[in-house]
């Protein structure tokens, strides 16, 4: 009886003792207490850094998409931007205009004017893995222009337009691959590869209007809306130029970020009647291999594509070898020009932003000792080569384009 009072007694005071020692969530942060930001901004006015932030309001929400609430619709974001030295010290100044602590864990992109990126965005990407409420999944975007007012701008089918922006760069790079999502984490790798190249896609403003303001969406259309459009390459964490969205497709095809895309290529069918074929990429992956032939570094860009037919303007009987064999040459056709504009373009810009350098240093290591001490000059005297495997995997329901019906009808 003795023993198991003591027992009780000792259970009691351990169970006493876990109840002090347990900490509970003294750290905790009321939804109340902070600002959520959706998007960043990031400029340079010379001296100082311009850090803009887009914070959500959630009361307003509901308003713009069709909540009840009296008023009329209100704005779901608000922005606002600091100064500082450094980018810590603009957003410290938060506290000074804000009554609540920004919160960037949802924050979904940031975006960079281009007097920023051309001064340098190693302090942004410091930023963001010095400091634990910050993702390094946040996706990346350039602007010609100030980004302060690309994050003023709303947009249509979304109320926070720092998701949509979000949205758009993935809608891009899964539907036509012409622009890649960059995640921070992926431009810190890429900038201290050993080609210490990146690329940024660009957000800008099209139109000759301005949507920061709600009334612009009374009507059945809108004067401007923020729009993707060139790839901007970053050298030594510097921007040096952009490509075009052609070059910035035929980039994508030398990185290997391929997903789906499409081609346009030309064709001819009855009566020597020229049209134009559009081919859907339905699957593609390239592999660049680096080749030593005597003491000359020369590149092979080795591709595998299939793709379906959506589009046909000729009179073509597609149940003919001939039609579809021409269809396959003219898709490698289009195929090889990408590649070989993007590479003489990243060349002329002596940046390899393709992963080059990375291929060459693990297959001649020896090599490369030497090599990388002077790379661009040795990437920018490489010839390319492509090797262009063009499949067509389907036709699409019909086997006879519309246009050799009508023509047959006619007939």
């Amino acid at each position: 009886m003795r023993l198991l009072v003591m027992k009780r007694i000792a259970c009691a005071a351990l169970l006493l003792l876990a109840a002090l020692t347990t900490t509970g969530c003294w750290n905790r942060i009321e939804l109340n207490e902070v600002a959520i930001t959706s998007a960043t901004g990031i400029d340079w006015d010379g001296e100082n850094w311009i850090v803009s932030y887009q914070v959500v309001i959630p009361a307003a929400i509901s308003s713009v998409t069709g909540g009840s609430g009296g008023g009329g619709p209100k704005s779901p974001i608000i922005v606002y931007s600091t100064k500082g030295k450094t980018i810590r010290d603009a957003i410290m100044h938060s506290f000074s205009e804000s009554p609540r602590k920004l919160f960037f864990a949802h924050n979904r992109v940031v975006v960079i004017g281009e007097k920023a990126m051309n001064r340098g965005i190693n302090e942004l990407i410091d930023v963001y893995f010095r400091n634990s409420g910050s993702r390094e999944t946040v996706s990346v975007l350039a602007t010609p222009g100030t980004a302060r007012k690309i994050l003023e701008q709303f947009m249509q089918l979304q109320a926070i337009s720092g998701a949509g922006m979000k949205e758009i760069i993935i809608s891009e790079m899964k539907n036509t691959s012409i622009l890649p999502n960059i995640p921070v984490y992926q431009l810190a790798m890429e900038l201290t590869g050993d080609a210490k190249s990146a690329v940024v896609p660009e957000i800008f403003v099209s139109g000759s209007g301005d949507t920061s303001s709600l009334d612009s969406f009374s009507n059945t259309s809108i004067p401007s809306k923020l729009k993707l459009g060139r790839l901007a390459v970053l050298k030594d964490d510097k921007m040096i130029g952009w490509m075009s969205r052609k070059e910035s497709l035929g980039a994508a095809y030398l990185r290997d970020s391929v997903q789906q895309s499409f081609i346009v290529v030309p064709c001819e069918g009855g009566e020597g009647k020229k049209g134009y074929d559009t081919i859907q990429i339905l699957k593609s992956s390239t592999k660049i291999i680096p080749k030593l032939r005597g003491s000359k570094l020369t590149f092979t860009a080795d591709v595998d594509v299939s793709g379906t037919l959506l589009e046909s303007n000729c009179a073509q009987d597609l149940y003919k070898p001939g039609v579809i064999q021409g269809l396959e040459q003219g898709g490698q056709v289009q195929i090889s020009s990408l590649l070989q504009d993007a590479w003489k373009k990243g060349q002329q810009m002596n940046t390899d932003i393709f992963g080059a350098a990375e291929k060459v240093h693990r297959k001649y290591p020896k090599q490369w000792k030497e090599w990388g001490k002077n790379w661009d000059e040795v990437f920018k005297e490489a010839p390319l080569e492509t090797k262009i495997k063009f499949r067509m995997a389907r036709m699409g329901l019909s086997n006879k384009s519309f246009q050799y019906l009508m023509d047959k009808r006619e007939k």
